[in-house]
């Protein structure tokens, strides 16, 4: 029997204890209910789980725990060392504590907790907010019942609509080769360490959640950066294409401003209106920090990365990535991804306020790849439960109204024409900080420089091919490197961001400042060539020419 005395008992202990309120927690199941309700119209059959008996409950919580088997989990790793836990004989002695942890629900009250959620999600949250925060955020939700919780958060009505079914039955067909042909390139770069992943069966129902989803929305289409969302709902959600589907519509359609982000003809505004906001933010919280990091870097080189690939770029480990889609579930997904970025940054500020003008590279490299969660991969619990509530959540939900300016076209540089030569040399000299990707062509001049126009099933996000046009001009997307130079990289490599313009351009600046700034992206211009006219090697006529044109304009 579910022991609510003592369920809203501790909710008042909790709610008396905590700094922090639960407002957003509260607006994101209002959206939620809302759009369950607008999806629940022709379903007369659907049975939701408070029909259940208790023991019912009871059984569905029991069989969980009892067939779950970590071994199988590729998602699953040591809370302290990071290490994967399919090979039990490789396990550390922290490994089996945290095994043995993690496959059992704690205490009596906590298995009254989950009990209440499967019976009723919607109640058990509007009645103890500050409960569910804590076990489902703070602390993480036990992986052995994970898919439970995420289906019930998907599925307020019981089962999965009518609507979202005959969609993914009968839109399976007519599939645009452009889409189809850049979806099943991206699906082998997808979390290349999961081993689930390079399945047939598992290719073969990506592809078709993924193709059908860009049938059903044809704005929209396809864009790379939606692997990371779709890889992990398909994992935890037991390999369930229906219910896959299902939960990528739902949260693309009771999140626009995220729809519009993986969508080309308003991706680089609402991606502006998101730095913008964030910006605000950050000074608002951090203003040490912000002041130093505007005053040498271009915070949209990382800020974009870490949206458009849900923060799961370059994570140490899955847990992480568990974790960070815990927490945008049930905070929801643009406040989610500016909470954790914001508490990155934060994390991160004992480094990056060492670093100063002529470390950009240092500060790219840092936070653009796994390092950057070094001080936060030794207590998740810590980061996701304390730091990630540290703000006010007024905060995040009073939008700033910001005034996007029009992105204007930079001029063609000399750097398009490396394009064209072998590039691995530029990969080679980045490796300071462990990167596997995202070097040299992370700085503002080498991003700004790569927006030569690619051709669609190369370009930058494969997205909506579906339109009947392509990229009317290369301002819509920059490459973050160089595609197909290594067969060992991982999809995120692959990842291609829009258009940054040039920084500091909220306010209006005096041509003094200006001209300063243009004389130092030029004098850095001018280093990155000078490089790159050392690794040229060999006397083919385009080369010469090239390295000519190269000493002429940097007198080497």
């Amino acid at each position: 029997m579910i022991d609510y005395d003592s369920l809203l008992e501790f909710e008042e202990a909790l709610a008396q204890s905590s700094t922090s309120d639960t407002i957003i927690l509260l607006r994101n199941l209002e959206s939620k209910i809302d759009y369950a309700r607008h999806t629940n119209t022709e379903n007369d059959e659907q049975q939701d789980n408070r029909d259940l008996a208790h023991e019912d409950l009871q059984e569905i919580l029991h069989t969980a725990l009892a067939e779950y088997k970590i071994c199988e989990d590729e998602f699953a790793t040591c809370k302290t060392c990071g290490g994967s836990l399919t090979c039990p004989t490789l396990y550390k002695s922290c490994c089996h504590s945290f095994v043995d942890r993690d496959c059992v629900i704690g205490s009596k009250l906590e298995k009254s907790f989950w009990l209440a959620f499967l019976e009723n999600p919607t109640r058990t949250i509007n009645t103890m907010p500050n409960y569910t925060e804590f076990l489902c955020l703070k602390q993480g939700i036990p992986n052995p019942i994970r898919y439970l919780i995420w289906k019930k958060i998907f599925l307020l009505n019981g089962n999965i609509p009518q609507s979202s079914r005959f969609v993914y039955q009968n839109f399976q067909h007519s599939y645009y080769s452009e889409v189809s042909k850049q979806i099943s390139k991206d699906l082998s770069r997808t979390f290349p360490s999961v081993k689930s992943f390079g399945k047939q069966e598992t290719i073969d129902n990506l592809s078709t959640i993924l193709n059908v989803y860009a049938n059903y929305d044809v704005k929209l289409g396809y864009c790379q950066g939606l692997l990371f969302l779709v890889g992990v709902l398909y994992f935890h959600l037991n390999s369930d294409c229906e219910l896959t589907f299902h939960a990528l519509i739902t949260i693309m359609e009771t999140e626009p401003e995220l729809h519009d982000i993986f969508t080309t003809s308003t991706m680089s505004e609402t991606l502006n209106c998101w730095f913008y906001e964030f910006s605000h933010i950050l000074q608002k919280s951090e203003p040490e920090l912000y002041n130093h990091l505007t005053s040498f870097v271009e915070m949209r080189t990382f800020l974009y990365q870490w949206w458009l690939s849900f923060m799961s770029s370059h994570s140490p480990d899955l847990l992480i990535v568990n974790r960070i889609m815990d927490f945008c579930l049930l905070q929801g997904w643009k406040v989610g991804l500016f909470k954790i970025s914001l508490g990155l940054l934060t994390s991160n500020k004992p480094i990056l306020m060492t670093l100063n003008e002529g470390d950009e590279e240092v500060v790219y490299q840092h936070l653009l790849n796994e390092s950057k969660w070094g001080n936060v991969i030794k207590d998740l619990d810590r980061f996701f439960g304390d730091v990630l509530f540290s703000w006010d959540d007024n905060l995040f939900l009073q939008k700033q109204e910001v005034e996007v300016k029009p992105v204007g076209s930079p001029h063609k540089s000399i750097l398009n024409s490396l394009k064209t030569l072998s590039l691995k040399p530029f990969i080679s000299i980045n490796t300071s900080l462990n990167s596997n990707s995202s070097s040299s062509s992370n700085s503002p001049d080498s991003t700004l420089d790569k927006t030569e126009s690619i051709h669609s099933s190369s370009s930058l996000f494969s997205t909506n091919t579906l339109a009947p046009y392509q990229m009317k001009n290369d301002l819509e997307s920059i490459s973050s490197d160089v595609s197909e130079v290594s067969h060992t990289k991982s999809f995120s490599d692959y990842l291609r961001f829009p258009y940054i313009p040039p920084r500091k351009d909220s306010k209006p600046e005096i041509e003094e400042d200006i001209n300063a700034e243009l004389m130092i992206e030029n004098e850095t211009l001018r280093q990155l060539l000078k490089k790159a006219y050392s690794m040229l090697e060999g006397d083919g006529v385009d080369k010469m020419e090239l390295k000519q044109e190269i000493a002429k304009a940097v007198e080497v």
